[in-house]
Formats: structure tokens, C-alpha cells, sequence
């Protein structure tokens, strides 16, 4: 049989352990992204969360407002929380008092609160409101 060379077996084995290594890198990698975009979810969620209530406390309930109506509103935002031009009305609560009763309350509660985490900031947000939900 012929003889093994050793320099092709070495050559074999730390090829071998080259891929594994890119390997191990690569799902590291993708580790790290995931729990960086998880953080900046949550951070979203906190400031969204901030600014329904900094909102909620300017909504004027409409007489005969009643159930758990939701509105989706799209805001767009400076990075110090001011409010540029009007909000969009994305989804309708289907009674158009507390509809403009939300909006009235999102333009007053301009500048809204800043992220604590400065990458959760986007210009454009979207936000669903419950405004009758205690």
C-alpha cells in the first residue's frame, strides 16, 4: 500500500479545522445581530410605551365613547421628539370624535419623550392606541 503523507494529512486535518472555525464565527456573528436587533426591539417597545403615555394623558374621551376601540397612527418624528407636519390615521377607531380626539392629543403632546436607548429612535413611527382601555 502506499505511504501516507503526512504533510497532505496535516494539510487535510487543519483545513478541517479552518472551516470549523469560520463556522463557529459565522453563527457568533449571527448571535450577536440577533440579540443586538432583540435589544432594540425592546427599547422600541419602552419608548413606544413612554409616549402612549404621555398621549393617553391628553386624550379628551367623547361622550357614548364606549368598548376598546383601537387607532393606528403614523407620526413623524425629529430626533428631539418633535412632531412634523400632522399624524396619519392608519386604522380608525370607527367613531370619529375619539379619532380626532387622539389626534388632537398626539399633536399636544409635542415633543414627545426621546428613547432612553438612542438606536431605538425611528423618524417614522407607527403607534396603536386603545384609548379607552384603563
Amino acid at each position: 500500500p502506499p505511504k501516507a503523507d503526512p504533510f497532505a494529512e496535516q494539510l487535510r486535518r487543519e483545513t478541517e479545522q479552518m472551516r470549523n472555525q469560520r463556522a463557529a464565527a459565522a453563527e457568533l456573528d449571527k448571535l450577536k445581530a440577533d440579540q443586538a436587533s432583540a435589544s432594540r426591539s425592546r427599547a422600541q417597545a419602552a419608548w413606544q410605551d413612554k409616549i402612549r403615555g404621555k398621549i393617553r394623558g391628553n386624550i379628551v374621551r367623547p361622550p357614548g365613547a364606549t368598548g376598546n376601540p383601537e387607532a393606528v397612527y403614523e407620526i413623524t418624528l425629529l430626533p428631539d421628539g418633535s412632531i412634523v407636519g400632522d399624524p396619519k390615521l392608519r386604522k380608525s377607531t370607527g367613531n370619529v370624535a375619539l379619532d380626532t380626539s387622539i389626534e388632537r392629543a398626539i399633536k399636544k403632546s409635542s415633543p414627545l419623550p426621546k428613547p432612553d436607548d438612542p438606536s431605538a429612535f425611528v423618524r417614522v413611527l407607527v403607534v396603536t392606541f386603545r384609548p379607552l382601555e384603563d
